[in-house]
């Protein structure tokens, strides 16, 4: 039995667990390596690989050192990714480093596909327990698994570029969303006010803020003074990261993402869809508890996303037109 048939033993563990659809071993550039479950095509296996894989790449970049996993919901599904080399378990990555098999890069992950009903412990469990088992076979195997990126022949390389030919005579839409100018200050008063209330309800927090179109922050608030800097980056990559786990969820499942859940050792970071813009927080773990939290944060967002709801609103009666804007410039030189 070669090293492939082990790991998908492995993943077929997960797989026989209720409400698992699907568990994939996947390389960190989005090549699948070995699955457990049922496919419709062989294009999707791809497609929802290099969904994944964004997803998964963003969230390393968030929390390089100590991401455990992560957790997308929606009506119809919830998708887990978990990076193979898990801080979970120190003892296996040590040797796998020394033995030059895996490193700290995260080289590669799992996605699995379960019922929006499924229980979340068996699976976290089931998964800890796969991913162990796992990292054992490559260390017993003795070979490095080390996969070469994706590669395309000629013809390949062809269809692709007659894909990007670019079409004539389209019809240009020159209405320009200004979604993020029409906060008005009412409306921004009532944001921050809720994020105040939000940092009473969570002890731990680190910040919270939320991202309207285009990954610009409209309202905020920080009990870590020291994340003020990187706040932008981490709120336009934590908006680009929601994005991207639509588009998965709508490959697997017709769905829209509803939230999703990253947790690391020591903190938690929820972002919740709000319509055009998300709800993002982060907060440490020692006085929190995941279960109640996930109780919390609704109550909250839910109050953001009427607030959002109305400033849409607002926008959809006050169209904003380039070339009207523009016929008034030059009136005016």
């Amino acid at each position: 039995m070669d090293l492939k048939e082990k790991i998908g033993i492995h993943l077929d563990q997960i797989k026989q667990l209720k409400g698992v659809e699907n568990a994939v071993l996947t390389q960190r550039d989005g090549n699948p390596i070995q699955s457990a479950g049922v496919w419709f095509s062989k294009d999707e296996i791809f497609n929802v690989s290099s969904a994944t894989s964004a997803i998964f790449n963003v969230g390393i970049h968030l929390h390089p050192n100590d991401l455990k996993y992560i957790l997308i919901e929606g009506k119809k599904a919830k998708i887990l990714i978990a990076p193979l080399n898990s801080p979970v378990h120190y003892s296996l990555n040590r040797i796998l480093q020394q033995q030059g098999i895996l490193d700290n890069k995260h080289e590669f992950f799992i996605a699995i596909t379960a019922q929006p009903n499924t229980n979340l412990g068996g699976i976290f469990l089931q998964t800890s327990e796969c991913l162990k088992k796992i990292k054992t076979t490559l260390i017993t195997s003795g070979e490095s698994f080390k996969p070469p990126l994706v590669q395309f022949d000629e013809q390949r390389i062809q269809s692709i570029i007659k894909g990007f030919n670019v079409k004539e005579n389209e019809n240009f839409n020159f209405k320009v969303s200004s979604f993020s100018l029409n906060l008005s200050e009412n409306i921004s008063m009532e944001l921050r006010k809720v994020l105040s209330n939000f940092s009473i309800a969570i002890p731990d927090l680190k910040y919270a803020y939320i991202t309207i179109e285009g990954g610009f922050i409209a309202s905020k608030i920080l009990k870590k003074t020291n994340n003020e800097k990187n706040l932008d980056n981490i709120s336009a990559m934590s908006y680009s990261l929601f994005q991207t786990a639509n588009r998965c969820a709508w490959l697997l499942k017709r769905m829209n993402a509803e939230s999703i859940l990253l947790d690391c050792e020591n903190s938690f970071q929820f972002i919740h869809g709000l319509g055009k813009a998300i709800f993002s927080t982060e907060m440490g773990k020692s006085r929190q508890k995941l279960g109640l939290i996930r109780l919390i944060i609704p109550q909250f967002s839910n109050k953001i996303h009427s607030l959002i709801k109305r400033a849409s609103e607002i926008q959809e009666q006050r169209p904003f037109d380039i070339k009207t804007m523009l016929g008034e410039l030059i009136i005016k030189g």
